[in-house]
């Protein structure tokens, strides 16, 4: 095999290795898993660079363009604001916010 075949073989090969059980068992395409990862990729930028969220107390998921968002936010605007930042990636179909509420976990009343 000449070189210059060997490189787009072994990066197939790669990519298709490294995109998991879901598209192994026909749930997703390696292209649906490269979509999704790069609009994965870019949420969670899109979170980094919003310094009214802190990133790190979410966590982002994708499938198929559909974006779910989970995790503890400070307030009712920190989770509106994820949610409006992700919105605003192209490629997103939907989002899902799952993030609960910081002030709802701290308001019970202790035992």
């Amino acid at each position: 095999m000449r070189s210059t075949t060997r490189f787009p073989v072994a990066m197939t090969a790669l990519l298709l290795a490294l995109s998991g059980c879901k598209v192994m068992h026909n749930e997703e395409t390696a292209g649906q898993y490269v979509d999704d990862a790069t609009l994965l990729a870019r949420a969670k930028a899109a979170l980094l660079n919003d310094k009214e969220v802190n990133s790190s107390d979410f966590t982002v998921e994708v499938y198929q363009g559909r974006v779910t968002v989970s995790g503890v936010a400070k307030n009712a605007q920190e989770s509106k604001r994820v949610e409006d930042d992700i919105r605003r990636i192209p490629g997103v179909k939907s989002v899902e916010n799952d993030a609960r509420l910081a002030e709802a976990e701290s308001s019970s009343t202790p035992r």
